[in-house]
């Protein structure tokens, strides 16, 4: 057999290298994490040279950038298509589950999308805009429910506020930090912490009448 075919293919257009790399990448982020994702191994693997996937890639934070990218795509049509099947008094809980569960499903994608490995200074206009419509998604929520449109200020702060509280969740329960019961749902712990939100802001109100 000729040596030349058991070597590497110094080719730049092998296909869809492109979609074959973020493939492979996204399966190896979820094995191993971002840290040790490496693009020489992702390339012994399809069988090209790493200069095939620096044609592609400008280099490894690139490739980061866009699993993080297709990360904020996919976690906002998930939120979308959540928002069209739910009625009005569920869509909290559901865009807080759905986002949730998406997380637990993409746990080292998550953790890309919203880590230090991609400063906000150099991030790209794609993975920017990709990470705006996914809180669009989110705004669009609030806005329903508050029945105003969606570039008020009390639409903003209220997504802000939404967005960081199911963010916190999300991250406490990922690193294990907040204990449950084995037997305790996902959407229970979410009507609990959403009870208890409730509560805090009734009290605040008040005691601001009071004053």
């Amino acid at each position: 057999m000729d040596s030349k075919s058991q070597s590497p293919r110094n080719n730049y257009h092998v296909g869809n290298l492109s979609e074959q790399l973020l493939s492979a990448a996204r399966t190896m982020l979820e094995a191993v994490g971002s840290t040790k994702l490496s693009v020489r191994a992702l390339c012994s693997g399809l069988g090209v040279t790493p200069t095939a996937a620096y044609y592609h890639f400008s280099n490894r934070t690139d490739l980061l950038a866009q699993l993080a990218t297709q990360g904020y795509l996919e976690l906002a049509q998930v939120l979308d298509k959540e928002a069209a099947a739910l009625p009005m008094e569920d869509k909290i809980r559901g865009f807080c589950l759905t986002y949730l569960n998406f997380a637990r499903d993409n746990p080292a994608l998550y953790q890309l999308m919203f880590g230090p490995e991609l400063a906000l200074e150099n991030m790209p206009d794609t993975l920017r805009e990709a990470r705006q419509l996914a809180f669009s998604k989110l705004e669009e929520m609030v806005a329903d429910l508050l029945k105003q449109p969606i570039n008020t200020p009390d639409v903003r702060g209220a997504a802000l506020a939404s967005w960081s509280y199911i963010h916190g969740l999300t991250a406490l329960l990922q690193h294990k930090v907040l204990q449950r019961p084995a037997e305790v749902s996902d959407q229970r712990i979410i009507e609990r912490t959403l009870l208890g939100l409730e509560v805090l802001f009734k009290a605040h109100a008040e005691s601001i009448r009071s004053m």
